[in-house]
């Protein structure tokens, strides 16, 4: 799985192997900033090209799929079985852009607050 960390943007992203195109992103709030939440998002690369099947494009542009907004920041721990369930399960990401928003993403304790796809 690879896994980076923005800076300064207070970001983490996660594109597992195998994961058919689907990512993570969890975005701290910025040092001073007034927004407080947490922001746990599942994203999706989409080919520029429709003529190009995802996985198998040359360009793609990330389409947000579902996200989380935690009021209160995760644990470590939290961060940690977050990140370790979509390196064993990449295809969890999947199984989470498809959750409506109130659901639960599956193995976690966070609640979908916006569905970007219908």
């Amino acid at each position: 799985m690879g896994a980076s960390l923005d800076d300064p943007s207070c970001r983490l992203f996660v594109e597992p192997y195998d994961s058919d195109g689907f990512y993570l992103t969890i975005e701290a709030p910025e040092p001073g900033d007034d927004e407080t939440s947490w922001e746990i998002e599942v994203d999706r690369w989409v080919p520029d090209d429709p003529e190009e099947e995802p996985g198998d494009h040359t360009n793609a542009t990330g389409q947000d799929m579902v996200g989380c907004s935690l009021p209160v920041a995760p644990t470590a721990e939290e961060i940690a079985h977050l990140l370790k369930s979509v390196d064993e399960k990449p295809l969890l990401l999947a199984e989470w852009a498809e959750s409506r928003v109130g659901a639960v993403l599956a193995g976690t304790a966070m609640v979908v607050t916006e569905r970007y796809v219908s």
